[in-house]
C-alpha cells in the first residue's frame, strides 16, 4: 500500500517543489529523511522535511499498543493510581500489600508491607514521595515511597479510604463509619471532623479529590454524593440518586462530577458550578 502526503511546504509559503509517496508507516519509522544535493537554499526546506516525516512516523507509533501483563498480586486487584508524572503506577489488592510498578514496562519496583486486611484505596503525594493508603484493617498508612518504610498509622473504627490535602499537609479520611476527617500528615493529629448532620448516613463506598486538592467528592450507600471543601470541611452540594453510589470521580477540565450506581451500567455526568439547582 502507498501513502501520499500533502507538501509541507505548501503551509508554510514556500515553493511547491517537492511531493512524496512512501509505503506504509505501520511497516516501518522513519527517522531521517535526506535532500541530495542540499543546497544552501535549501536547508531550512530540508529542515521542514525532516520535521514534517519525523511527526508523521511518532503519529503512526502512537497507534501501536503494546500490551504489558503486571504480574505480583495474589488475589483481586481494587484500587490503582499513577503518581503526577505518569512513570509510577501504585495498585491496591486483597492480598493486603500495596505494590509499585515502572509504567512504561511494568517491572515491579517493591512492595508495601504492613497492613492486615485487603487494602481499598492509596494517593501519592504530588512529589512522589509518600503514599497513603486506606485499608479493611480499619488503618490508614502513610509510607516513604523510595524506601518502603512505614512512617505514619491512622486508627480507625472501621475500614478507611484516604487522599491527601492541600500541599500534601494534610490526609483526608472516610469510611464504613460515614465520618469525614482531616488528619495533619507530619503529626497524625486529628484536626477536624466533618457534621453528622450534613455528612453522610451510611457507608462511604467513594473518595477523589479535585487536581487542586481544593474540593474532594465521597459516594455512599446513602444513595447521594457529596463535594466538600477540603481546607474547611464544608458541604458545597449534595447530589441525590434513586440507588446506592458505587464510585465518584471529578473531571480534571471541567467543572463536572460523576457517580456511578449500584446495579446500573450508566455513568451520569452533573455539573457542580455555583447557579445549578438539583432536586
Amino acid at each position: 500500500m502507498q501513502r501520499r502526503f500533502a507538501n509541507p511546504f505548501q503551509k508554510k509559503g514556500l515553493p511547491n517543489r517537492y511531493s512524496f509517496t512512501l509505503s506504509s508507516l505501520s511497516q516501518a519509522v522513519i527517522t531521517e529523511i535526506h535532500l541530495h544535493p542540499p543546497s544552501p537554499s535549501q536547508h531550512r526546506q530540508k529542515r521542514q522535511v525532516l520535521l514534517f516525516f519525523k511527526f508523521l512516523a511518532r503519529k503512526e507509533e502512537k497507534k501501536k499498543m503494546r500490551l504489558i501483563l503486571m504480574k505480583g498480586h495474589e488475589r483481586p486487584l481494587t484500587f490503582l493510581k499513577y503518581n503526577r508524572d505518569g512513570d509510577l503506577l501504585f495498585s491496591c489488592a486483597k492480598d493486603h500489600t500495596p505494590t509499585v510498578w515502572f509504567a512504561d514496562n511494568g517491572e515491579r519496583i517493591g512492595t508495601y508491607r504492613g497492613h492486615n486486611g485487603a487494602v481499598w484505596s492509596c494517593d501519592v503525594s504530588r512529589d512522589s514521595m509518600r503514599l497513603i493508603t486506606g485499608s479493611a484493617d480499619q488503618t490508614v498508612k502513610l509510607w516513604n515511597v523510595q524506601t518502603g518504610a512505614q512512617l505514619c498509622t491512622f486508627n480507625f473504627g472501621s475500614p478507611a479510604r484516604a487522599v491527601w490535602g492541600p500541599l500534601n499537609r494534610t490526609i483526608v479520611s472516610a469510611g464504613e463509619d460515614a465520618v469525614i476527617r482531616i488528619w495533619d500528615s507530619e503529626t497524625g493529629k486529628l484536626l477536624r471532623e466533618a457534621d453528622k448532620e450534613s455528612g453522610h448516613k451510611k457507608t462511604i463506598t467513594s473518595l477523589t479529590k479535585s487536581v487542586d486538592c481544593s474540593h474532594f467528592l465521597t459516594g455512599s450507600l446513602d444513595k447521594s454524593a457529596k463535594l466538600w471543601d477540603t481546607r474547611t470541611l464544608t458541604l458545597i452540594k449534595t447530589y441525590v440518586t434513586e440507588r446506592p453510589v458505587n464510585a465518584v470521580a471529578m473531571s480534571p477540565l471541567l467543572d463536572h462530577v460523576s457517580k456511578n450506581k449500584y446495579e446500573q451500567h450508566n455513568l451520569y455526568a452533573i455539573p457542580f458550578a455555583p447557579n445549578c439547582i438539583f432536586p
